[in-house]
């Protein structure tokens, strides 16, 4: 699988939001080499990574959004619900049976569904955050 690397196509022009996108990004390619090399976090650790840094992410994203007046946020708010569901859908399978998990097919999933997530629905937002209310 070929890793998505941060580009400036990713910016969304805010630094904080850059920055937690920046270090998701890290997390997914050091997550991806780890499985190379069966090296790294323990897969209960990454998982709980997943589960932690996308929640505080997506509430630190929407309160930017909210005082920058950003008037798709309710739409974005069910986009981002959406992928909480399926965050904690892994965790719940994990816990359950730490065998059954596909490292490759959870990281495969947030890959895709990150870098495709902002370069779509953030850079909507991306004209609010630039006017300096957020």
């Amino acid at each position: 699988m070929e890793f998505v690397e941060w580009t400036d196509k990713y910016s969304t022009g805010n630094p904080l939001v850059d920055a937690y996108h920046h270090i998701f990004f890290q997390m997914v390619q050091e997550f991806g080499a780890s499985l190379k090399s069966d090296e790294g976090a323990p897969m209960a650790d990454r998982v709980a990574f997943l589960v932690d840094y996308t929640f505080m992410h997506f509430d630190s994203e929407e309160r930017m959004m909210e005082k920058a007046g950003y008037p798709d946020l309710e739409a974005h708010k069910q986009v981002h619900q959406h992928f909480r569901d399926q965050v904690k859908a892994i965790h719940q399978s994990y816990l359950e049976n730490p065998d059954r998990m596909k490292a490759e097919e959870v990281l495969a999933l947030v890959q895709e569904w990150f870098a495709h997530h902002i370069l779509g629905e953030d850079m909507r937002y991306k004209p609010w955050l630039e006017t300096g209310k957020a």
